[in-house]
């Protein structure tokens, strides 16, 4: 199917649809949303796919199962008062149920702005030890994916421990070691390109110059799942 694009008409009726917080207002609008927004993430996904697939050829394959839904399970949410998101998401991972701890790479769009992005999922101790381990002994090969993600727009996003790790990185890679979580993210406003097929080509490329740190990433979680 063609790209129907993704209109600001629409993002604002998923807006409203998270402020009236009705099964009612969304039920009356739901064949609306499902064709405006969800159908065209979906086929972002399926054109995006079969290049990632090269990458990783373990990552979901199914637009249905990559994109969101705009109703939210709140069963282990704070949020117990809203019903529906305002946003959608497409995420470019495996299964996170049987590969944890896998890198991931992700398209949002919502009314304020959209973005996209690549960086760690839910990694614990023994993968950030892996990491800093990789950091140390493959610098350049880091250094290269951060230069290429910084390529498509996208900016470093660090959550830092607060205590040095140990370990004697070389100075380039001091400002990435000692976190315990990070990504690189493109934050955009410029919602006329999320109209035009021109967006799909835009977006391979994104995730061409994104393929550097999700590779990296990854040889960590495989070598993380061997243990």
């Amino acid at each position: 199917m063609a790209y129907n694009g993704i209109k600001p008409e629409t993002l604002f009726l998923a807006a409203q649809n998270r402020f009236e917080n009705s099964r009612t207002f969304y039920e009356a609008h739901k064949q609306e949303l499902k064709d405006g927004f969800t159908v065209p993430m979906r086929q972002i996904a399926a054109e995006i796919v079969p290049q990632l697939y090269e990458i990783d050829d373990k990552i979901m394959t199914d637009p249905v199962k990559m994109v969101s839904r705009f109703f939210r399970d709140t069963r282990f949410s704070k949020d117990k008062y809203h019903l529906y998101r305002y946003n959608l998401w497409i995420m470019f991972m495996r299964n996170k149920h049987e590969w944890q701890q896998y890198p991931c790479m992700w398209l949002e769009v919502t009314q304020n702005f959209w973005s996209y992005g690549v960086g760690m999922f839910w990694v614990d101790a023994t993968y950030l030890e892996l990491y800093r381990k990789a950091l140390i002994e493959r610098p350049h090969e880091f250094l290269k994916a951060v230069s290429d993600a910084e390529k498509a727009g996208a900016l470093y996003c660090p959550d830092f421990y607060k205590k040095p790790k140990p370990g004697n990185p070389i100075p380039e890679i001091e400002p990435y070691y000692n976190i315990r979580n990070m990504h690189f993210i493109a934050q955009r406003t410029d919602f006329e390109t999320l109209e035009s097929e021109a967006l799909i080509d835009e977006l391979k490329e994104v995730y061409k110059n994104f393929s550097g740190m999700y590779t990296f990433l990854k040889s960590i979680s495989d070598e993380r799942a061997m243990l």
